[in-house]
């Protein structure tokens, strides 16, 4: 879809969303002839936060400044800020300023292409006590580094009762990370380094049939072959954030194995927002299984690891063995490879099986 047509998709969601509450369709007051000052109670007060009341200098977050404001050089700039945590970018409750009170917001549909740091060109949010919505129409820059630059773009903000706000602004994504400090005497090694990326969300769960999209055993059989009854053994997923998770989909079954494909999802709309994993062999090789499946996984979930056993035959006497890791991005990387070819009697475990490949 162009980006005209995902706009006219945005906005009729928008409307429609504003519409089925409390909000319905908003129109300026009629004109009146001059009365007493009076505070107008239709306005929507909507505030720039102090410069202290956002702290970028940690952690990673998206912040939204007024465009002819200077977020470095002006007290009161910024309009719009959200922490993401972890190395996944988890997502916290945004937030805004109306009158003396900040309002928490909580993003519930995108649209256009998805760029660094999670961001779309249309985003909704709604606000906490579910009274008003916010709209952000963004312009936004390629990843330079560890940043992503928001290059213009609006932020309207609508609540029951009150006239629209609309500001203009600018902003950015990123992380920060504190200055070094002096380098501490020399210890010893440590034994072994943690893998990284294993401090945001990682879970595993059970999928609801009702989140399957109703097109996914056919796509599955076409695309890869699998038998559709598969799917009512039940589909397994991995969290990785509110709003994204890995789908483990159980394929076929064979005389003493099973296998599965993976799919990472964007939870929102999983029938529109789905894309198919695939399987690296180490250089040189070429895997025994096609690229997207997996011979009867198991996993590890605190290290994010899952293993594959492809056995030559029932006598597990050969074959091979791999383990892949769940990368920050949700793509798998190969961690260890290894394959036993000669089918000679003498059968041991498939972790033991001659090393071809492990990752530094």
């Amino acid at each position: 879809m162009g980006s005209n047509g995902v706009a006219a998709t945005f906005a009729a969601l928008v409307l429609a969303a504003m519409s089925a509450g409390p909000l319905g369709a908003q129109t300026p007051p009629p004109a009146q002839s001059p009365a007493p000052a009076k505070p107008d109670e239709t306005k929507l007060d909507l505030k720039l936060f102090d410069k202290a009341e956002v702290d970028r200098s940690k952690g990673c977050s998206v912040a939204l400044w007024q465009s002819n404001r200077d977020p470095d050089n002006d007290r009161y700039a910024f309009i719009f800020t959200e922490a993401l945590t972890g190395q996944n970018h988890v997502r916290q409750p945004a937030r805004i300023k109306v009158g003396e009170k900040v309002l928490p917001m909580t993003r519930v549909a995108t649209g256009g292409k998805v760029g660094g740091y999670g961001l779309y060109p249309y985003q909704l949010y709604r606000l906490g006590e579910g009274d008003g919505f916010a709209v952000l129409d963004l312009k936004l820059g390629e990843i330079e580094g560890e940043a992503v630059e928001i290059e213009s773009g609006t932020l309207t903000v609508s609540m029951a009762g009150k006239q629209q706000a609309r500001v203009t602004v600018k902003g950015g994504a990123g992380c920060m990370t504190a200055p070094a400090a002096a380098s501490p005497p020399a210890a010893p090694p440590a034994a072994a380094a943690a893998p990284a990326g294993l401090d945001g969300i990682f879970s595993r769960y059970a999928v609801r049939p009702a989140q399957i999209p109703r097109t996914l055993p056919a796509t599955l059989k076409s695309r890869f072959g699998c038998d559709p009854e598969m799917l009512k053994s039940g589909v397994t997923g991995f969290q990785m954030s509110e709003e994204s998770a890995i789908w483990e989909l159980p394929c076929q079954r064979f005389n003493i194995q099973t296998n599965a494909v993976y799919a990472l999802v964007y939870l929102p709309e999983p029938a529109q927002n789905l894309r198919f994993l695939s399987f690296k062999a180490p250089p040189g090789k070429k895997r025994t299984s096609a690229p997207a499946e997996l011979m009867s996984p198991e996993w590890n979930v605190k290290t994010r690891t899952v293993t594959g056993t492809a056995l030559g035959r029932s006598e597990g006497d050969c074959g091979v063995y791999e383990r892949h890791r769940v990368g920050p991005d949700g793509e798998f990387v190969l961690v260890e490879y290894r394959e036993k070819v000669a089918c000679d009697g003498k059968a041991s475990k498939p972790e033991q099986f001659p090393l071809v490949y492990r990752a530094r």
